[in-house]
């Protein structure tokens, strides 16, 4: 259900702007990521429901020739989820984690 709901949308909607050469910010419920990147990166039913997403924390898709290729690194042992690879984004999730 949430699947296709978010699957088809980003079929129609999205994939339309990327292959046009603009960049898209998806912001949406964890569900409906958890479905789009099930697609984006071809995630088995049980590798959806063992992904934990950070609120709040970019996840960066490279489209390029028809392809989608996640740039980012593995879940953290601190913290499960998916961080761009900017030097500032990890320097800013090291400094929220010493908050906790």
């Amino acid at each position: 259900m949430c699947l296709q709901r978010a699957v088809t949308y980003f079929k129609e909607n999205i994939e339309p702007q990327l292959m046009a050469g603009k960049h898209v910010m998806v912001v949406a419920h964890a569900n409906s990521l958890r479905s789009i990147i099930m697609y984006l990166d071809n995630l088995s039913p049980q590798e959806v429901i063992n992904l934990e997403l950070s609120t709040g924390v970019p996840m960066l898709y490279i489209y390029k020739d028809g392809k989608f290729i996640r740039r980012g690194s593995p879940p953290g042992t601190k913290e499960a989820g998916v961080y761009a690879y900017t030097s500032n984004l990890a320097l800013y999730k090291d400094l929220m984690l010493q908050k906790l």
